[in-house]
């Protein structure tokens, strides 16, 4: 039996980075990074704090750019948010300083619990079985599919975000349960490839999804920023970019 706090807190916006839930973009990672800083502080104590507390609403009211563009990812997204907006990446801080003011981004997560990789076997290591009651990670993340992203298809509906970006394909099926559930069959959805600037052997290019969720939604999954076979140059952003904004108009 799965205790009233722990439901109430995975099904609200615990693991979420916050902004502006009225916001026209959304974006979606898979889970909070680190996790083990300060000797595991987060899951010794601050996580088994968050479960017994509950419920997680909004607290931040702007999503804070100034902060983010601190991070690599916080950089990509802003580089390809200025793509988006059919600027030059180069002027993503100028844009994300000076620009915007917060309100234009929600930023969320799949899954509520921070991690240092996606390696299954840190659930172990963290005794994250003793602390949720799963006795694995893909127990946690099929009880997310059946509990977690019903509530988040729920909100995507009440909110209407015109745009929602999901970094990661490898989670492809994650993503589009989470915020389409039934609405997005596989019939509905479409990929594209991108080819690097000086790459042309096949395996190189970025290939990313997309799929139209009711009237208002656009949904796209895109690779994530880093990596060999990420979007991890301005490039590749920027093609990113321009397709995104061909597909939102």
């Amino acid at each position: 039996m799965i205790p009233q706090n722990f439901q109430d807190w995975a099904c609200s916006l615990s693991g979420c980075d916050g902004g502006n839930l009225e916001a026209d973009t959304w974006l979606c990672g898979i889970e909070w990074g680190g996790g083990s800083y300060d000797n595991g502080i987060y899951y010794k104590k601050h996580l088994p704090e968050e479960i017994k507390k509950g419920k997680v609403d909004l607290e931040k009211p702007l999503f804070d750019w100034k902060d983010s563009i601190t991070y690599p990812y916080g950089r990509s997204f802003a580089k390809l948010y200025a793509a988006i907006q059919g600027k030059d990446v180069n002027t993503y801080k100028k844009l994300a300083l000076n620009n915007c003011d917060g309100s234009e981004l929600f930023k969320l997560n799949l899954y509520p619990i921070a991690f240092d990789s996606t390696d299954e076997t840190l659930w172990h290591k963290y005794e994250l079985d003793k602390i949720t009651g799963f006795d694995e990670k893909y127990l946690f993340q099929t009880w997310c599919f059946m509990n977690r992203f019903p509530a988040f298809s729920k909100l995507r509906a009440e909110k209407q975000p015109k745009l929602i970006i999901c970094t990661g394909v490898s989670y492809l099926r994650d993503f589009f349960m989470c915020f389409g559930g039934n609405k997005t069959s596989s019939g509905l959805i479409k990929y594209d490839e991108i080819e690097p600037l000086s790459e042309n052997n096949k395996q190189n290019k970025r290939r990313y999804y997309w799929v139209k969720i009711d009237s208002y939604t656009t949904l796209i999954v895109i690779p994530f920023f880093s990596g060999t076979y990420g979007l991890n140059s301005n490039y590749l952003l920027t093609q990113m970019g321009n397709k995104i904004r061909e597909l939102c108009t």
